[in-house]
């Protein structure tokens, strides 16, 4: 009775950050047969999107140039320089806005899939492919308000902070406190993203494993973020600080192998460190269903309150 007691108390404790971690390594172990083709989807979206971009960058890179000779006062500046500005602008806002939508779909079904699977590798309930797919029928619409909400959120709170950040730092002289102001502006402005993304995150979580979604998803991540802030801070800092190590370690090969000896160079090394990323990616998602998991458990809940099993039982019956 004592040992039962003792590894109740053990199982019942709040996890470390080094052990929430440690656990979201275990869920795409125990994901089984769904895990390839979580893997398989993640790395040729991820891919996928680098080399669309990659294809239409000449576009920006050209319109720059153009807007550029505009900037210069010169007697020589080509004629219809107006018109073929507005053509490329015409040609990258369409192009850009067709890759992002598609790739917000993709990022929609593949969280949705990822998040509700780890949930269940987490709490040991077998899933099949049958099921999965069940749910993301059902959950799909749910999640794609939920997703569209934070990046509303996303861009407005960044054009806020940027603004007042900008702002700040541009009227002010280095040796002067309104300096120091505006570079503490920018700390707490990070700051406040680490706290909005990670309790943006778990709402995704919450929309793809419960019943609610949208502003109700996102409410009751504050309600379950009481008391988890510090945890939930430092983890998404540890995430973030991997996804900018990827990206630099992709800025420093290119700048390394400049100018590269043929143009599938960098879009090779692109593609690699779009996978990786997207790898991490699927990391970062088990990572943030274990600490969902935890910020239930530490306001008493369980799992006995998802209507996840009843979703399961109907899909194999």
């Amino acid at each position: 009775m004592g040992f039962s007691s003792k590894a109740l108390a053990v199982s019942s404790a709040p996890l470390s950050v080094s052990r929430i971690l440690w656990e979201s390594l275990h869920l795409p172990i125990k994901s089984g047969q769904l895990l390839f083709p979580l893997i398989l989807f993640s790395l040729l979206s991820s891919s996928l999107f680098f080399y669309c971009f990659y294809s239409i960058a000449p576009i920006p890179l050209d319109l720059v140039s153009k807007i550029s000779i505009l900037i210069k006062e010169t007697k020589h500046r080509p004629p219809n320089l107006l018109l073929d500005i507005e053509r490329d602008l015409k040609d990258f806002a369409g192009l850009a806005s067709v890759i992002t939508l598609f790739f917000f779909f993709c990022y929609l079904f593949l969280a949705l899939a990822t998040l509700y699977t780890f949930a269940m590798a987490h709490i040991d309930i077998d899933l099949t492919p049958n099921d999965l797919l069940l749910r993301i029928s059902r959950r799909w619409y749910q999640t794609m308000i939920t997703r569209f909400y934070i990046v509303l959120l996303t861009i407005g709170i960044g054009i806020l902070s940027s603004l007042g950040v900008a702002t700040v730092l541009l009227e002010a002289d280095v040796s002067r406190p309104v300096f120091r102001f505006g570079v503490s502006l920018a700390i707490l402005s990070f700051l406040l993203y680490l706290y909005l993304s990670t309790r943006w995150s778990m709402s995704l979580a919450i929309t793809a494993v419960e019943e609610t979604w949208g502003i109700g998803a996102l409410s009751w991540s504050v309600e379950l973020y009481i008391g988890n802030k510090k945890r939930g801070m430092v983890l998404t800092l540890m995430l973030l600080v991997v996804k900018v190590a990827i990206y630099g370690a992709f800025a420093a090969v290119i700048m390394a192998s400049w100018p590269p000896r043929s143009k599938e160079t960098p879009m090779g090394i692109g593609c690699i460190i779009a996978a990786v990323n997207g790898l991490w990616d699927l990391y970062s998602m088990a990572v943030y269903t274990v600490f969902y998991y935890e910020c239930r458990k530490s306001h008493g809940l369980d799992c006995a309150g998802f209507s996840v099993a009843p979703v399961t039982v109907t899909a194999m019956q």
